[in-house]
């Protein structure tokens, strides 16, 4: 799934895409949602298999990108408080109210 993001960051431009893997199902906002964010040098495809398993059994679910990784653009974020604003402002985009 291709989300529009609105990065308060440096390096990420306004309304980049972001990528996030959904588990194989269509994202519903309205579910409990489980966001899993990889670590460095990886992407989404680290949490492919439990993604898919939490996506079939009753969940919305966000496998992120991090810009600079996988197909998210932008330049990978410098420190722990910019990847928090930077999923809060995923988040956000693909409507989720609860997580």
């Amino acid at each position: 799934m291709e989300l529009v993001v609105n990065s308060p960051n440096e390096g990420v431009p306004a309304d980049a895409p972001a990528y996030a893997y959904t588990g194989g199902k269509p994202f519903n906002a309205a579910l409990p949602c489980i966001v899993f964010v990889h670590g460095a040098l990886n992407d989404h495809s680290v949490w492919t298999l439990l993604a898919r398993w939490f996506a079939h059994h009753g969940h919305g679910v966000l496998a992120v990108d991090l810009p600079g990784h996988g197909r998210s653009r932008g330049l990978p974020l410098q420190n722990v408080e910019a990847l928090a604003d930077w999923l809060l402002a995923v988040l956000d985009a693909a409507g989720v109210e609860r997580v």
